[in-house]
């Protein structure tokens, strides 16, 4: 696009380009169209031939599409809209049919194709498609619709679309169309009559670009509101956004019908072809001061917030280190408890089994002990006394304490060969002897030590009668009875 000197005088040569000389972005709702009225059972690939294949809407009218889903929407309305771009009739007319074909987008993502467009077509302010027959003349009000395929077969493209139909059909979805073109004019509206006088852009009326609001003007000039008009533009990609960069970009027509008439700029009421006066000139520079502090502060306060979140992800990367490490830790120490307490078990078990085998060893041992003691006694009970039955003897010395075994020891040394021999003062001594050796005696239990008179000569007796036995003797005495 060509820069006029009054515009680079102005600034306007960098800043056209970055505010879009040649791009211009049309923003409005999407609807959900019915699929059985638009398709025939075409697949994707038939809708994206040449394209005398799709000749209109209509031809795709009665079939189902289960891997595509239409959307639609109306694209752009003849006029002025928020922007202060002027769509004017005969400019949209030429550019009716561009948008066929182009792709859809996410939100002007060119690597996320969600379909493409199929269709466009004019349509009255009543919704009826508007034809021209030859040589008739272009309305001077009317929308252009245009009608898209969205890839629904796609299993990556699918939650987006669906997400996509959701919000179309609560109103919160909007279509985004580019739109490109190679040169624009002016159009000025008189407030009074609403009349609208389209100016061309040259060397002489180029200063008028400053007050565009899209190249950060105050949108007026004199007594008119300025427009830029788009010259000999085509529809480009279309992109689906949640949120318009600017809401009020979604397209407005005026509430009367909008009359243009072509002008030269020397027919302005009192302006001629002279700049914008002093006064407007300081009120632009204090906003434009304004505004450049804003700015100012907003870097100010993004370097801000972006040296704190580097702080931050330091922080958060220090502290994943240590949770990191400390979840290490634990799990070694898991693995080593585990170990632990598997040696544990097994060394409780061989302990076990130790403790049995101790304790068996311990009352075989105790056993030997006993019988050695026993035979020990034996010996020491045949020096006294001849022992008939040794292995009954050895049973009974086995068991007996060491202060019974010494009685029995006695009473044996003391015992006659022949008990007949015996007079009966002579065993009421020994009964005597008996029971001061028993007053003597140290045994366990010394509740038998405090027995009666009568329990002490009856154990007497039983050791005496326990000694003759181990020696085999009998009581010949009382043999046949008194």
């Amino acid at each position: 696009m060509r820069i006029y000197q009054a515009e680079k005088d102005a600034g306007l040569d960098s800043q056209m380009n970055e505010a879009g000389s040649s791009t211009a972005f049309v923003t409005a709702p999407v609807q959900i169209g019915d699929i059985k009225k638009y398709f025939d059972g075409m697949s994707v690939a038939d809708l994206v031939k040449a394209t005398d294949t799709v000749q209109s809407v209509e031809e795709l009218l009665g079939k189902e599409q289960p891997d595509l889903a239409l959307v639609v929407a109306i694209l752009v309305s003849t006029g002025w809209n928020l922007n202060d771009d002027i769509f004017t009739p005969e400019e949209v007319w030429k550019a009716r049919s561009s948008p066929l074909h182009k792709p859809i987008n996410d939100n002007h993502d060119i690597g996320r194709i969600l379909g493409h467009m199929v269709q466009s077509r004019v349509l009255d302010k009543s919704g009826n498609e508007i034809e021209l027959a030859e040589n008739e003349a272009i309305p001077s009000e009317f929308d252009l619709e245009v009608a898209g395929v969205l890839y629904k077969a796609f299993p990556e493209l699918t939650e987006r679309i669906d997400e996509i139909i959701a919000k179309a059909q609560k109103g919160e979805m909007f279509v985004s169309m580019e739109a490109w073109f190679p040169d624009f004019g002016y159009g000025l509206m008189d407030s009074a009559t609403g009349e609208i006088k389209l100016i061309e852009r040259t060397e002489d009326t180029a200063f008028l670009t400053k007050h565009l609001m899209i190249y950060g003007g105050s949108g007026k000039y004199q007594d008119y509101k300025v427009g830029r008009v788009l010259r000999d533009f085509i529809f480009g990609a279309q992109g689906f956004v949640d949120i318009p960069a600017n809401p009020e970009s979604v397209i407005k027509v005026a509430a009367n019908k909008q009359v243009y008439v072509t002008a030269e700029l020397s027919e302005l009421l009192k302006g001629g072809v002279e700049d914008v006066d002093e006064k407007q000139i300081k009120e632009l520079q204090v906003d434009l001061e304004s505004k450049t502090q804003k700015v100012v502060e907003l870097q100010k306060l993004v370097e801000d917030v972006q040296a704190k979140t580097k702080e931050y992800d330091g922080q958060i990367a220090t502290l994943t280190e240590k949770v990191e490490e400390l979840t290490a830790n634990v799990t070694e120490a898991s693995e080593k408890m585990v170990v632990v307490e598997t040696e544990k078990t097994e060394l409780q078990k061989q302990f076990d089994e130790v403790t049995k085998r101790a304790e068996k060893s311990e009352s075989d041992l105790e056993g030997i002990r006993k019988v050695e003691m026993a035979r020990e006694r034996l010996v020491k009970l045949s020096e006294v006394k001849k022992v008939d039955d040794e292995k009954v003897a050895l049973a009974e010395l086995c068991e007996m304490t060491e202060e019974t075994f010494a009685l029995v020891l006695k009473y044996a040394g003391e015992v006659k060969t022949s008990i007949g021999d015996k007079t009966v003062d002579e065993k009421e001594k020994e009964v005597e002897q008996a029971e001061a050796v028993l007053n003597d005696a140290k045994v366990e239990d010394t509740a038998e030590l405090k027995a009666t008179e009568d329990t002490v000569k009856a154990k007497a007796e039983q050791y005496v009668a326990m000694a003759n036995a181990l020696c085999g003797c009998e009581d010949k005495e009382n043999e046949g009875g008194e």
